[in-house]
């Protein structure tokens, strides 16, 4: 999966592929790091870096990763680098008519924020859906009205399953 990471006003282009369970290689622009995990407790991770180990603390909160580690405080916005090349080519505005926000990689569904017939506005979560040990908040492209709800909490989905129609 692909991503574009903002640090400091810095954009870096981020490849994360799982090896096995809770071990992952990253590509950070052209840099490789082999990345086993695993959460200790409620948003702490104790990572190991190609062989070097370290305690995260990894909170997410209006669209930024708030990340401590060795006592620094790093604030990193993440994109998955799909939807940055569909807001380029849309010119970067709300969508339009019917949106059928579907799965962008298999996980597990932690919670439905919305139900049938619900207002929401671009922006809002719709969803919380746990992939490769982390939540990602799945938002709605536009305003709008849920028209569909495909997916309840504990199911577990397959990458570019439907999840929410909103219109």
């Amino acid at each position: 999966m692909a991503y574009i990471a903002k640090l400091d006003n810095v954009e870096y282009r981020v490849d994360v592929n799982e090896i096995e369970a809770n071990k992952f290689e990253v590509m950070i622009d052209d840099k490789s790091y082999i990345v086993d995990t695993q959460l200790t407790e409620s948003n702490v991770y104790s990572l190991i870096v190609n062989g070097e180990s370290f305690e995260t603390d990894v909170d997410y909160e209006d669209g930024v990763y708030n990340v401590i580690t060795e006592g620094d405080l790093f604030k990193i916005e993440v994109m998955d680098e799909l939807k940055l090349k569909m807001l380029a080519r849309r010119g970067g505005g709300a969508a339009e008519g019917k949106q059928v926000i579907k799965s962008e990689m298999p996980g597990t569904i932690i919670d439905v924020k919305v139900k049938v017939g619900d207002e929401v506005k671009e922006g809002d979560v719709l969803i919380i859906l746990e992939a490769m040990k982390m939540q990602n908040e799945i938002k709605s492209p536009k305003d709008g009205e849920v028209k569909e709800v495909f997916v309840k909490p504990k199911d577990n989905i397959d990458a570019d399953a439907k999840m929410v129609v909103v219109e």
